[in-house]
């Protein structure tokens, strides 16, 4: 095996000119992705409302498919915390510095 075909091999390409492709700048603001956002947490929410409910009329009898939804009710409302947190620490350095 020569080193030397590996290199030459690896290196030809180098010199010649390609073409860029461009890539589409998303559409969506900030507000409308954190809007989006808030709206699926509180569905997810409603969601595991609606099925304790169901649970507790008899409505539903599998109550590991309740747990899991109350689960994922409670990990969307932890990140809906962190996330309003954070953009509130966000405006308050904003409002900090000096113009």
């Amino acid at each position: 095996m020569q080193i030397n075909s590996l290199f030459t091999n690896s290196v030809t390409g180098l010199g010649q000119s390609q073409s860029i492709k461009s890539i589409p700048t998303p559409t969506t603001s900030f507000s409308s992705a954190l809007s989006d956002a808030l709206k699926s947490a509180n569905n997810t929410i409603v969601e595991s409302e609606n099925m304790s409910e169901k649970l507790a009329t008899g409505e539903i009898k599998n109550i590991h498919d309740v747990t899991i939804a109350a689960q994922k009710a409670q990990i969307a409302l932890q990140l809906t915390t962190q996330v309003r947190d954070k953009v509130v620490e966000s405006y308050q350095e904003i409002m900090r510095m000096q113009v």
